[in-house]
């Protein structure tokens, strides 16, 4: 395999791919970037005195894939970030992880000047060069900072995925990063971690972390009609987006009032994926439907010990109970739910549609 140690001149190539690079990284949007590599570049002094005359373009492949998984590599240390106590101390930073989202990519074109010219020398006459990268989303990539931290960098870089293709007339390069999940995975402490921050952020604020005004958009009626009242007969209040914790965030659920220890009936038929406490949510369990949405059942009195992650629930059982714990001041449930887009939607009109279909459904 060819690599820039054994390039006199692959360094100076090096350099000119990651100039391109910089003038065509948008910072806020996925890149798709083209660059031509004529003749005269550097890269061509490296090729054999009697260049093949049709390259073994599948092997060729292989080699560039794996000369930029080489070269790959991130380097979040300059970004000097808080410890987040409110969303607003992350938003505040909101241009630190467009800069984030800079130097992936960034990073990204530098190692496929690497993997362009461990491959370039084969050529008879330099082909055009092409890269494209698929960038985590701001919120996706501060969500899973909050999830993993200083082990981001290099988990990005680990899960990071490439198509390579070359042809007489192009070396391209694909690159994208795996789905959250592989990140976080499927339940657990840091999936509850990483979705409540990543859907608060998809719901309140636009691609460009303006906020933004809520649509509501009301659930088909047949989805409706598979849902329970986890807590009939309680009066539920619509708090939706009012503000928390000294008006750092906005309320994305709705609260049911209840005695302490009552009972807390799941929504839905569905997965539990989270069992856990955290300081906000007090006692929680995460239930996820068939339909992609999760519903959260927040402050319970106690850990629900009767559920583990993985069981299986049906609509109307018992999922835990009412109590007061995490950021709260009287015993209710915080029921909130998170949408398959991964955005949180309004409770409350969902519960009262719910009531009236039970309602209709007993006085038939």
């Amino acid at each position: 395999m060819h690599t820039l140690a054994k390039h006199p001149f692959s360094a100076w190539c090096a350099l000119l791919f990651a100039f391109c690079a910089a003038l065509l990284c948008s910072g806020c949007a996925p890149v798709s970037a083209s660059v031509a590599t004529p003749a005269s570049t550097p890269c061509a002094s490296s090729k054999p005195a009697a260049a093949p005359a049709e390259p073994d373009y599948a092997a060729l492949s292989e080699r560039a894939d794996a000369a930029f998984h080489e070269a790959f590599s991130i380097d979040f240390s300059t970004f000097m970030l808080p410890q987040m106590q409110y969303i607003t101390d992350l938003m505040a930073q909101h241009d630190t992880f467009l800069a984030m989202r800079s130097a992936i990519d960034a990073a990204a074109h530098a190692a496929f000047a690497e993997a362009f010219c461990a491959v370039s020398g084969e050529y008879a006459t330099l082909p055009a060069g092409r890269i494209s990268v698929s960038l985590p989303s701001w919120q996706e990539l501060m969500s899973l900072y909050r999830a993993l931290g200083d082990a981001l960098a290099p988990a990005l870089v680990k899960r990071c995925e490439t198509t390579a293709e070359l042809t007489a007339q192009s070396i391209s390069l694909s690159v994208s990063f795996a789905p959250y999940e592989s990140f976080v995975g499927t339940s657990g402490e840091a999936l509850f971690s990483f979705t409540t921050l990543y859907a608060y952020l998809n719901t309140v604020y636009d691609d460009v972390g303006c906020e933004k005004e809520y649509v509501d958009e009301p659930l088909p009626e047949a989805y409706l009609a598979t849902l329970s009242d986890p807590l009939p007969g309680r009066r539920i209040k619509d708090g939706w987006y009012g503000p928390r914790s000294r008006n750092t965030r906005k309320h994305t659920g709705t609260d049911i009032r209840a005695a302490a220890d009552e009972p807390i009936l799941s929504c839905t038929d569905g997965l539990v994926v989270c069992v856990g406490t955290s300081e906000l949510a007090g006692n929680y369990v995460v239930v996820l439907d068939e339909f992609g949405y999760e519903y959260h059942y927040y402050h319970m009195i106690r850990v629900t010990d009767f559920l583990t992650e993985g069981d299986r629930v049906r609509a109307g059982d018992v999922i835990g109970n009412v109590g007061n714990t995490g950021n709260s001041d009287a015993n209710h449930l915080h029921l909130a739910i998170v949408t398959p887009e991964k955005a949180y939607i309004n409770p409350y009109p969902v519960l009262l549609a719910v009531r009236k279909l039970e309602k209709e459904a007993l006085s038939h």
